[in-house]
């Protein structure tokens, strides 16, 4: 139990469930107008939450600096609220040896952005990871934790977007990620652009050679805990995945 309590507090992890409804008589995209006219409108704007959570210190791990814009409040959008959603790593949980994940003599690191209950959003896409990767490492801090940073961020809702990094001894795995309900989820990873409807895992070797290799593939990656056991016990058992997290030339 202590385990499972320390784990949650290294996870940042937001989660705001509710029953969905249907759109009414709303369409995509006429919800997709009402955003970019609420955000040319300064009364609607939240400018509580931007100065209260919003302006914070640049993280230089960060492939993106975070922007404090002002946004308008998530209820605005026809009532369509915010659902939850957010991330799920074992940067730092990978220190706790029940949850740090290797393919043979590989140690392998994740990240997960998902999307909560939202009504705007398919049934198969809420409360799952639109976007995943998974990568190698071979350093880890004075804390015994794998290098780099994340974030979440719910501020262009309905899109949501994730970013972070993780750093090797002689590269970085740079990503950021986004989900829309009209447009579809993309991910860019150091300049290599997935559409993630073909694949909503991305795993990625950095090479010895400073070069990269990319694998996409398919699967339902759940949040919070679930994450680690899906992961060991379904993507790392994949033998394309085994043979690709070992072939010659990974660092």
């Amino acid at each position: 139990m202590k385990k499972t309590t320390f784990l949650f507090t290294l996870i940042l992890l937001n989660s705001i469930y509710s029953f969905s409804q249907d759109l009414g008589t709303k369409t995509l995209e006429e919800i997709r107008l009402k955003q970019i006219e609420n955000i040319k409108n300064p009364e609607l704007w939240d400018m509580e939450r931007m100065k209260d959570v919003d302006i914070e210190p640049e993280n230089e791990r960060l492939p993106i600096r975070f922007g404090a814009f002002p946004v308008p409040h998530y209820n605005s959008l026809f009532s369509f609220d915010y659902r939850g959603g957010g991330e799920v790593n074992n940067r730092m949980a990978r220190s706790l040896p029940d949850y740090k994940i290797t393919v043979e003599d590989k140690e392998i690191v994740f990240q997960s952005f998902w999307i909560g209950n939202s009504e705007l959003y398919k049934e198969e896409q809420r409360n799952t990871a639109f976007f995943t990767v998974l990568t190698v490492i071979d350093t880890v801090d004075t804390n015994n934790f794998a290098l780099g940073a994340s974030n979440f961020i719910s501020r262009n809702h309905p899109d949501y977007t994730g970013q972070g990094s993780f750093i090797t001894k002689d590269n970085k795995v740079e990503f950021v990620a986004f989900a829309t309900p009209d447009k579809g989820s993309y991910a860019i990873v150091n300049m290599r652009l997935f559409h993630l409807e073909y694949g909503n895992i991305i795993l990625i070797t950095p090479q010895k050679d400073g070069s990269f290799r990319s694998l996409q593939i398919k699967g339902s990656v759940p949040p919070a805990e679930a994450s680690f056991d899906y992961i060991r016990s379904n993507v790392l058992q994949r033998e394309e995945v085994i043979k690709f997290f070992t072939a010659d030339g990974v660092i």
